[in-house]
């Protein structure tokens, strides 16, 4: 098993931005990768620790819910390595 993944789904580059900000800013968490579905559509994934991954996506979620641009979130707790190895390709 390995680390916790959390992901957030948001409308809208300045409010992606702005979430990934405050995610970073609450927890010790890592940025890895983020997929542009289309130029409004944007879904961030961030891993660490499973209390820094929830306080994290906690706080990109308040910040996406106050400017009404959240589409979804979720976090893996224990993410299997090929979860993240699939997502990293």
């Amino acid at each position: 098993m390995g680390k916790a993944v959390g992901m957030i789904e948001t409308l809208g580059i300045a409010t992606t931005i702005e979430a990934t900000d405050m995610m970073l800013k609450t927890a010790d968490v890592i940025v890895f990768q983020q997929n542009k579905t289309d130029p409004a559509l944007v879904t961030t994934f961030i891993t660490g620790d499973v209390s820094a991954v929830v306080a994290a996506i906690k706080a990109g979620k308040g910040v996406a819910e106050r400017t009404g641009a959240l589409i979804a979130y979720t976090v893996i707790p224990a993410a299997d390595d090929q979860t993240l190895d699939r997502l990293i390709e």
